[in-house]
């Protein structure tokens, strides 16, 4: 009995076990920044009441951003810093994250504040300390129009000394925050420009999809735009589908790649006519584009693959671990059932031993009683021999 319930508590120690690896795998319990980050804004500031760096600058001017780094943890916090140049993203919005894997730098680009800043790139702050770090900017020779958009991203993770432990791990994760800088000579206004670089079509999640990619090849960022693209068959004016975006935002000099999906239904291989506009609410401008494209079968086959690999192994990690929890909970379930079992065969069993107690000890008491009665009726009879003998006279 003592090594099945060292079993059962066993099983139930595995199960609690799973479950909270399991919640801890699902849900980030960490929230907060163990380091925070304050920009001190210089004389320059031209906008002052913004919290980033908007800086009114001239040609050849050198100058050095203070950052204070504030760690309010208490152990030493380990800070990378990274000077990237502001994109646009897939979803249509600003990035100042290192994105440079992801896309190539736009052609348009003369100038990017990873051109012209460096810092540190590596600080340790101990606990309950604040350090300040410089951001060294050296601006181009001639002067320009419009801006050069960044961000400074300071990333910290807790300074170990020694192997992380699955306990901890939560407590290494890294932090990230990012400080905008904007950059300006002069006040003299650019005139937006999109130019679509190209349509094309991709195989993903087992359908083909179309993209396409418009540039913003001025040194100005676009607000509030809206894209809307129209897919026709070949030599056709029956509209086949077509997509709307709205609100979306991008970086100067930078490209935005979206894509035009057809909703619920497959996208047979074909010739079409593709009909983008894009139109800027903030700047009242409106471009439109033409172009022809045509989707085979055999498109994209290496994503295709992919995207169907990463859909077997959730497929198969699902089924897995709910297979392991399954049988986990069946023997638990029989454990607890034959534990059961055996208790109401142990009650039965004493209460029948119970029963039998009364009926064996009578005999016993009569066996006793009798015995006594054996013992008197020879004391007597000895007694009565002895008066015999007595009154018995010699001869």
């Amino acid at each position: 009995m003592i090594n099945k319930r060292k079993i059962l508590r066993l099983i139930i120690a595995i199960i609690g076990s799973f479950l909270l690896l399991l919640t801890f795998m699902i849900v980030n319990m960490k929230v907060g920044l163990a380091v925070s980050v304050k920009p001190i804004l210089p004389n320059n500031q031209h906008n002052p009441e913004a919290t980033y760096y908007d800086l009114r600058m001239e040609p050849n001017q050198e100058q050095d951003l203070a950052l204070e780094l504030i760690n309010t943890s208490d152990k030493k916090q380990q800070v990378t810093l990274q000077i990237n140049d502001a994109t646009t993203n897939e979803i249509g919005d600003i990035d100042y994250s290192d994105r440079s894997k992801i896309v190539v730098r736009d052609k348009s680009l003369k100038f990017g504040l990873k051109d012209i800043a460096s810092s540190e790139s590596e600080i340790t702050i101990p606990a309950h300390e604040t350090m300040t770090t410089i951001v060294h900017l050296k601006m181009p020779p001639n002067q320009f129009n419009g801006m050069i958009l960044g961000g400074i991203k300071v990333v910290s993770s807790e300074k170990s000394n020694g192997e992380q432990t699955s306990t901890n791990q939560q407590d290494h994760a890294p932090k990230t925050y990012i400080v905008a800088v904007k950059l300006t000579e002069t006040d003299t206004p650019i005139t937006a420009n999109l130019n679509l670089l190209g349509v094309f079509s991709v195989k993903e999640s087992k359908k083909n999809s179309i993209k396409a990619t418009i540039q913003n090849d001025q040194a100005i960022n676009l607000e509030d735009i809206e894209l809307t693209a129209k897919v026709y068959e070949e030599n056709s004016d029956k509209l086949s589908f077509q997509t709307k975006l709205t609100g979306y935002r991008m970086a100067p000099n930078s490209s935005l790649t979206f894509i035009i999906n057809k909703e619920n239904q497959v996208l047979q291989p074909g010739n079409y006519q593709i009909a983008i506009a894009a139109k800027s609410k903030a700047t009242n401008q409106e471009w439109q584009w033409d172009e022809e494209l045509r989707i085979t079968q055999a498109e994209d086959k290496e994503k295709d693959n992919l995207a169907m690999s990463k859909e077997s192994i959730m497929f198969y990690t699902i089924i897995f671990v709910s297979t392991f929890v399954a049988l986990l909970l069946l023997l638990l379930i029989l454990l607890i059932l034959r534990k059961r079992k055996e208790k109401r065969y142990a009650e039965a069993l004493y209460h029948k031993n119970k029963e039998r107690e009364p009926n064996n000890k009578n005999p016993k008491r009569k066996r006793k009683s009798e015995g006594n009665k054996s013992d008197s009726v020879r004391r007597r009879r000895s007694a009565e021999s002895k008066r015999q003998r007595k009154s018995t006279p010699n001869k």
